[in-house]
């Protein structure tokens, strides 16, 4: 994780390190590495092991516990009522007008701190900038099988809609409306008998499964957003992408019905029109299958304002191809 809680309140930046605390502590050979900018001393608390870099130096690296040791040792203790994390900063960085040391002198220091602790011939190795430690134990880790990432990935969708309630909420705020709209508009349109009414008929039904599936294109940004995540589990064999695609499916069956039934009451009811179950199965399967479109597209563009364009383009095409405008029959060829 880089700067995990970049932009957080003191509060929020706490809760984010105490959950990864609880995180790592919940299970054995668990890790979470990352990187922090300015900690507090509650989060500074949080911490088990620290490495700490200076202009590609490396100064130290161990527990935290152990790091005021090795300050001590080369004369610069942290002052009473200080921030250890500010003081240990402000110490190596040249670019601070209050360290006394060069990175390369630190980077000694710490080379001979750790030789003067034994430590040097079990744990570190030499690479071209300097010394690192390595662990000498070996850490276990296991994936979880097929059916256990899809349970977990569609858990985590729900988990998105129920914190960021807007992404579901705006769409069926929008669907709400707009049928509200045609229910007005086409009153009572199923107890009429004539042409025009027919050429009604075929315009709501046009409107329905054109329009409120393009809408779909709406849950682009999102699942773009998330991409970069997902890219990560999956080059870590958290899971194969097909299983992705299949959890995202899974769990945008409840968004899609939802959708479809109200989009269906509204209409139907406001219409007059007959067969209100079969209208609601043909607005499920249409809004199913844009959506999935969208989900898949959304992992082969590099942003979503390039992939809401390619969607528009294909909705477009499939607008012409639907027979209202050209009965298939009359198709060229």
């Amino acid at each position: 994780l880089i700067s995990c809680y970049s932009g957080l309140d003191s509060e929020s930046a706490f809760q984010v390190m105490k959950f990864l605390s609880e995180y790592v502590k919940a299970a054995p050979n668990r890790r979470v590495v990352l990187t922090i900018h300015q900690p507090s001393s509650y989060i500074w608390n949080l911490i088990d092991n620290i490495v700490l870099l200076t202009k590609s130096r490396l100064v130290y690296q161990g527990p935290r516990k152990e790091i005021e040791t090795f300050f001590e040792s080369t004369g610069y203790p942290t002052p009473d009522h200080y921030n250890p994390a500010d003081h240990y900063v402000t110490a190596v960085n040249d670019e601070f007008s209050l360290h006394e040391l060069s990175p390369e002198e630190w980077e000694k220091a710490f080379l001979q701190w750790s030789v003067s602790r034994g430590r040097q011939n079990s744990s570190m190795r030499r690479v071209s900038s300097g010394y690192i430690f390595q662990s000498t134990s070996q850490i276990n880790t296991n994936r979880a099988g097929a059916y256990k990432a899809t349970v977990e990935l569609t858990k985590r969708y729900f988990l998105n809609l129920f914190f960021n309630p807007g992404v579901l909420g705006t769409r069926v705020a929008m669907y709400f409306m707009l049928s509200l709209l045609v229910g007005i508009l086409f009153w009572d349109l199923g107890d009429l008998t004539t042409f025009s009414s027919i050429q009604s008929r075929v315009a709501v039904l046009f409107y329905c499964v054109a329009f409120f599936v393009f809408m779909s294109i709406a849950v682009l940004p999102f699942t773009v957003i998330e991409r970069a995540t997902v890219e990560k589990e999956v080059r870590n064999g958290y899971y194969h992408p097909a299983i992705y695609q299949l959890s995202q499916a899974i769990a945008s069956i409840a968004g899609t019905a939802v959708l479809a039934f109200l989009t269906t009451l509204i209409i139907t009811t406001m219409t007059g029109l007959n067969e209100p179950y079969w209208f609601y199965l043909n607005m499920f399967l249409a809004l199913f299958a844009a959506e999935a479109l969208a989900q898949f597209l959304s992992h082969l563009v590099p942003h979503f304002i390039i992939g809401m364009a390619l969607i528009a383009g294909l909705y477009g095409l499939f607008m012409l191809l639907q027979g209202f405008m050209v009965v298939p029959s009359e198709f060229p060829g």
